[in-house]
């Protein structure tokens, strides 16, 4: 990607991509370092293996770049006739000029305008910018007045400097009237190259600080570095960051622009590439890399977390304490009664705060219900072993079943093996009684044989008498 960049900045032939690419892994880290549309230009020339739908993504963000560029340009001619108009000194410290420090205006990204005004005068900017139907939006990034309107225009008005180095800060201290002014114009004024540079400079350091630092950020710098040529006060620019302890912050990003979209290879980029890898890895700490590059600022490099911090208690406190409007919208009566505006938020806390005792007790209820059930069966698990190991003793006692035997003890066996071996005594016992019951009817059996033989021996010799009596009649 950064090879592409280069060429396209460096308006030279693009080489054809021999390795395949995921496109839509270029796009999320495009989209974040903030330069979609100046890869977009460089697919243009390209052949490429790319979705019609990630292709469809590069575009829209190619549209939207060129049309807020444009809108851009307006808006600004608008606020500078407005504030000339009511006669309101101001210094434009971040302008839509990006667009001249780019080969096509298109690859330029603005990010907002940035205007430094007298804190008197900000009644009047806020009546002028709502009369010019922009939205007033609070954001705890931004420590001005920012402002909104479609598609995408964000203009940040400033009642000082949002520098936090107080060499930097005391250097551009002072009435606006002491900048140059900007023809044709008597109470718009504009920074000098190097009052610029050191602004660019400045911001560049609260972005690594905060984390935002991008490659964006990089690329403005070293096309405005390319832009100033020759004419440029380097000497003072560099007195100035050197009193500021900002010089190797400085070098180093020289560096490293010279590593992405340069030719000269003579130099030493080990620092460089660890901050190459701060930037891609998007703010990743590495405390070596603050101690070198900004001495100065250890106490402030702790200041994101911090600022956090006060974010999230900034934001508690306008949940917890909303605008009347908001509340309008749930309590009618404040429109006819807005001192009932305290009473409201007793009422809406109390709200929440039942809700949401209400969801902690189910949620603590289930949590319960859950673990009694665990317990439940870890006891029924306990008691069946218990239960087991009972009825497992006596196999426990001895392996050998014999010498028990003998010493007049009794074999262990299991649950299994009683049944088996209570079944088949059973069986042994039924068939040893039915063996008796046979025995006994073979025996029954025979004595009646006898007892049947002899009643037919007496039977037949009865018999005999009697036919011995009749023969003797007969004589």
């Amino acid at each position: 990607m950064l090879i592409l960049l280069a060429a396209i900045i460096n308006q030279k032939p693009i080489q054809s991509m021999r390795k395949h690419v995921r496109w839509e892994s270029v796009l999320d880290v495009s989209d974040y370092q903030e330069i979609v549309n100046i890869v977009y230009v460089g697919l243009l020339g390209i052949e490429k293996n790319i979705s019609e739908d990630c292709n469809d993504q590069f575009y829209q963000e190619y549209k939207k770049s060129l049309l807020l560029y444009e809108a851009y340009e307006k808006a600004e001619e608008v606020i500078k006739w407005q504030l000339e108009r009511y006669n309101i000194e101001a210094l434009f410290l971040l302008d839509s000029s990006a667009g001249e420090m780019y080969p096509k205006p298109e690859m330029a990204q603005i990010r907002q305008i940035e205007l430094l005004v007298n804190k008197k005068d900000l009644p009047w900017i806020n009546r002028i910018m709502l009369d010019m139907d922009y939205e007033h939006r609070e954001d705890s990034s931004c420590n001005g007045i920012l402002y909104v309107r479609i598609p995408g225009i964000r203009i940040v008005f400033y009642d000082s400097i949002p520098i936090e180095n107080k060499i930097i800060q005391r250097y551009f201290t002072g009435p606006i009237k002491r900048f140059r002014c900007m023809e044709p114009y008597t109470s718009i004024h504009m920074l000098s190259n190097e009052e610029e540079y050191l602004y660019r400079i400045a911001r560049m350091v609260e972005l690594y600080i905060t984390g935002k630092l991008k490659i964006r950020d990089v690329l403005d710098l070293w096309q405005y570095r390319k832009l100033l040529g020759e004419q440029f006060r380097w000497k003072t620019a560099k007195e100035l960051l050197d009193k500021a302890d900002w010089e190797e912050f400085d070098n180093q990003v020289n560096i490293l622009g010279t590593l992405w979209f340069g030719e000269d290879a003579e130099q030493q980029y080990g620092l460089a590439l660890e901050l190459e890898e701060y930037i891609i890895s998007r703010g990743r700490e590495n405390r070596h890399l603050d101690e070198t590059l900004l001495p100065c600022e250890k106490i402030r490099l702790d200041f994101y977390w911090r600022n956090r911090d006060k974010e999230w208690a900034l934001r508690k406190q306008a949940w917890m304490f909303p605008s009347r409007e908001y509340m309008t919208r749930f309590f009618p009566i404040l429109e006819k009664y807005p001192f009932l505006l305290g009473f409201c938020w007793m009422i809406r806390n109390w709200r929440f705060f039942r809700r949401i005792c209400a969801n902690k007790c189910k949620k603590a209820g289930f949590r319960l219900r859950v673990r009694l059930l665990d317990i439940q069966q870890k006891v029924k698990g306990m008691i069946r072993r218990k239960s087991e190991e009972a009825i497992g003793e006596p196999e426990e006692a001895s392996e050998d079943v014999i010498p028990q035997a003998e010493e007049g003890g009794l074999p262990d066996y299991t649950a299994e093996e009683e049944r088996e071996l209570l079944s088949r005594d059973a069986r042994e016992a039924v068939g040893a009684q039915g063996r008796d019951t046979g025995e006994e009817n073979r025996t029954q059996e025979t004595d009646a044989e006898e007892r049947g033989d002899s009643r037919n021996e007496d039977a037949e010799e009865e018999t005999a008498n009697i036919e011995q009596t009749e023969g003797d009649r007969d004589v």
